[in-house]
């Protein structure tokens, strides 16, 4: 399963934006992130234009902005900007990288369930566009520190619509049994509403809400777009304000699986969109700016992490069985999601991808743990110095890395026309002792 501009080329090796793996682990070292910026341009721009074309026959517009904690660094920053992305960041590191990243401020929306007043008065200072308010406190916390600089800070409300999306526990955000957002079925999203439209340091723009992550389903979507059109009526007939701006999230799936067949960028737009129409048509309301907030979608497929393998050895399991563990240079600290989601991920030999995968593995990793990557999976008979490529790792594993056993992070390198280039350096022994003062 290969993806984006990925093939195996005339050595039998894994390419991917014109640049063979095997050459990328000489220059680079492993482990190392790879991103297809080809691939990773387009899907932004087909996100852009799929979502402006059919809000424009609704006679309204759209704003898709990159969630940028599913692949952050200057370089994810500004190609988002270029390609006409607004950018969601939820610390102060994520806003404070965006900006010196160069990206337009009010394309900025600021994110997080616990902002801390630091948090906000970066936001004000930078002059972020949008803030997410969580809750209650957040709006009253928000306005004061607004009004004592003598500023009104454009908003929006995160709500919870109550919509289970039936994916991974872990990665549900849409239910009412949720940290974040304020909760529209009892009330106290238009209450919230209210309450930001009497406070002198915001101006409330529209609503936002996330029902989840690695979504394979739009309908979940349809139904998201009717519940945040309803609190839509509802507040404007209970305050006669109508809310400019509907954010209905991010959440699309991608291919992990060769089972996985996620909707597609313009399924997803026309319920999205249609799905707003319909029910404002419905409401009497106009029809507002519609948001959406794609991560892994645009960048998930995109990536792929490359490993040395290392010792090899097969170990008896009874009854005549044999398990063979692969080690590879890397593990949980560049790839926490396989042990804490049980994620799956499409792997292959890079060095040997032209051959038929004959051999059952699991492949480990190197730390002090059981760092089972990938329990069971089929690989040419390996060997020792082959190189693994996991594909797909381009969403949460860069931005989720660690430095657990004090390993070093990876490089992150950008590929495209056959050129590749270093956008994110290797960590060093030093940079992991720098913060230890003794």
């Amino acid at each position: 399963m290969l993806l984006g501009t990925q093939k195996i080329n005339s050595e039998g090796h894994l390419e991917i934006g014109g640049c063979d793996a095997v050459d990328l682990a000489r220059r680079f070292s492993t482990p190392l992130y790879v991103i297809d910026e080809e691939a990773f341009r387009a899907r932004a721009a087909a996100y852009v234009e799929a979502f402006s074309s059919r809000a424009a026959i609704a006679g309204a517009s759209a704003q898709v902005a990159f969630a940028s904690k599913a692949f952050l660094s200057k370089a994810a920053a500004k190609l988002a900007h270029q390609e006409r992305l607004h950018l969601d960041v939820a610390s102060l590191g994520e806003l404070r990288l965006v900006h010196e990243a160069g990206v337009d401020m009010s394309h900025v929306t600021l994110h997080g369930n616990f902002k801390k007043d630091e948090d906000l008065e970066a936001a004000l200072d930078l002059g972020v566009g949008l803030v997410a308010l969580d809750c209650f406190q957040e709006c009253r916390r928000l306005s004061e520190i607004a009004v004592a600089r003598g500023a009104r800070q454009r908003a929006i409300i995160r709500v919870v619509p109550g919509i289970e999306a039936h994916e991974l526990e872990k990665i549900i955000t849409g239910q009412n049994d949720s940290k974040f957002g304020i909760n529209v079925e009892n009330g106290e999203a238009l209450e919230a509403a209210k309450l930001c439209l009497e406070l002198p340091g915001i101006e409330l723009v529209g609503f936002h809400a996330h029902i989840g992550s690695q979504i394979l389903d739009v309908s979940p979507f349809e139904t998201l777009a009717q519940v945040m059109v309803e609190l839509c009526a509802d507040v404007r007939d209970t305050t006669g304000w109508t809310a400019g701006l509907l954010v209905c999230g991010g959440g699309l799936g991608i291919r992990y699986k060769s089972t996985d067949e996620p909707p597609s960028v313009e399924d997803l737009a026309e319920t999205i969109v249609g799905g707003i129409r319909r029910a404002a048509d419905q409401r009497g309301l106009t029809m507002p700016t519609v948001g959406v907030e794609p991560g892994r979608s645009i960048v998930g497929e995109f990536g792929t992490t490359l490993y040395e393998v290392g010792p090899i050895k097969t170990v008896p399991l009874g009854a005549g069985e044999t398990r063979t563990y692969v080690a590879v240079d890397g593990g949980l600290s560049d790839n926490p999601r396989p042990a804490m989601y049980g994620s799956e991920y499409p792997i292959l030999l890079a060095n040997r991808a032209a051959e038929d995968p004959d051999t059952t593995v699991r492949v480990s990793g190197r730390h002090c743990e059981t760092d089972t990557l990938f329990p069971t999976v089929r690989l040419p008979s390996p060997r020792t110095g082959d190189l693994v490529a996991v594909l797909a790792t381009g969403a949460y594993n860069h931005t989720m890395a660690s430095n657990y056993n004090l390993f070093c992070r990876p490089a992150v390198v950008f590929v495209a026309a056959s050129e590749a280039r270093v956008v994110v350096r290797r960590e060093t022994q030093d940079d992991l002792t720098a913060r230890d003062v003794g």
